[in-house]
């Protein structure tokens, strides 16, 4: 048995750890200020600490700490939230939250407060709670040290996140025929809604064996705590590798697919959406909004060539503009269907493009140096868009048929 609780705690450790990666990745690495991606990255981090902390229930990680005990009572009630508010900003495009969002947390806080008699206790109590834990782990879905009937608090997170997933699956479904519709059927729209519908899925399969394992234990007819660890791992495992070979979906749904909505709310004698007051703050872009940002956007980019300086950052455009910046990157990713990077280097492609073109002189160049002339921090960055752009290296897609010669 304890080579068993190893490997267990092995598989749920590595999984954690990846699950860190991922949200670290797209909440300091990616530098994208779209709302969409940084909700999934909190998602992922608080359900890979539930899932750590479950894992530590294998060792004596919680004898040796016992304050870490019911550490994560937050987190299991806001990670299914954050699920929630995710798959909303994407199919609804928001780059921010409403003003009532804050309820969906009610349940967390109430929970917290809950177990707020355990967290007074002095360490040497919990130490004695944690013991009986350890020695029977059926108590420790029962929560008996919680101001509430034993099992309710397990069957107050599988119900509030079973009710957030029935909202997931309306959305969807209200949305589907929106996404699929001939007028916006586009690949990366039909590819992330796939992934939306993958993403609910799973996380449903979670919930339903959550809840089973647990009905079930309260009963002590047998225990299914394997398949719950089982499925948290694989439910890590498959949004890192879902993200690692698809990072496209990350931006979103592309076009504006809440156009016809507006016009129709504005012909039915309604307030217009698409001229609202100057002081009303929308969480989402109208299509006026993106037609207006386009052209802005697209002739401070042709004209003044900003992206010509190393080291171009989205703050700066923004600033330039004077854009917010969540607005900006929701703009990009819904206009575009790229990130601000993948955009700025398009131009940069295209200069050197249009620079050898008319002035054949720098096809003497070396590739680092039409790098930086263009605005490349490096020769792999250049090298890295040309090929995400055309599918060829520098010099088939300019057509330096030898090794240019330095300057």
């Amino acid at each position: 048995m304890p080579q068993t609780n190893e490997l267990v705690f092995a598989l749920i450790f590595f999984a954690s750890l990846m699950g860190f990666v991922v949200a670290g990745i797209l909440l300091f690495v990616n530098k994208d200020h779209a709302l969409a991606p940084k909700l999934l990255a909190i998602y992922v981090l608080l359900f890979s600490v539930t899932t750590l902390h479950s894992g530590l229930t294998f060792t004596n990680f919680y004898l040796r700490y016992p304050s870490f005990w019911r550490s994560t009572a937050l987190t299991t009630f806001a990670a299914p939230v954050f699920a929630y508010l995710y798959v909303r900003s994407v199919l609804y495009q928001s780059f921010r939250l409403k003003k009532t969002d804050w309820l969906l947390f009610l349940p967390a806080f109430i929970y917290l407060l809950v177990l707020m008699p355990y967290y007074l206790q002095p360490a040497s109590e919990k130490f004695i709670v944690v013991s009986h834990f350890m020695a029977d782990k059926s108590l420790i879905a029962k929560e008996p040290e919680v101001m509430l009937p034993q099992g309710w608090g397990i069957l107050g997170r599988c119900a509030l996140g079973m009710t957030l997933l029935i909202g997931q699956y309306y959305m969807l479904f209200k949305m589907r025929s929106r996404i699929f519709q001939k007028s916006y059927s586009l690949k990366q729209n039909q590819t992330t809604y796939r992934w939306l519908v993958s993403f609910t899925s799973i996380l449903s399969i979670f919930y339903l064996i959550l809840t089973l394992e647990h009905v079930i234990h309260l009963r002590n007819i047998r225990e299914l705590s394997s398949m719950i660890f089982l499925t948290m791992t694989g439910t890590i495992f498959f949004i890192s590798l879902y993200l690692m070979f698809r990072p496209n979906l990350l931006y979103g749904l592309q076009g504006w697919l809440h156009a016809d909505k507006e016009k129709e709310i504005e012909s039915a004698g309604q307030v217009s959406l698409l001229a609202p007051p100057a002081d009303e703050k929308r969480p989402y872009l109208t299509p006026e909004q993106g037609k207006l940002y386009k052209i802005t956007l697209e002739n401070h980019l042709k004209n003044n060539q900003p992206f010509l300086k190393a080291g171009y950052k989205i703050k700066d455009l923004c600033e330039e503009l004077e854009i917010p910046a969540y607005q900006m990157s929701a703009f990009i990713n819904q206009e575009y269907g790229k990130n601000f990077n993948e955009l700025i280097n398009g131009y940069r492609v295209a200069y050197v493009e249009n620079l050898l073109r008319e002035s054949p002189r720098y096809l003497n160049y070396t590739l680092e140096a039409l790098a930086n002339k263009a605005g490349f921090n490096s020769r792999n960055s250049f090298f890295n868009a040309v090929k995400k752009v055309s599918g060829q290296t520098p010099a088939e897609y300019f057509g330096m048929k030898s090794q240019p010669l330095p300057v």
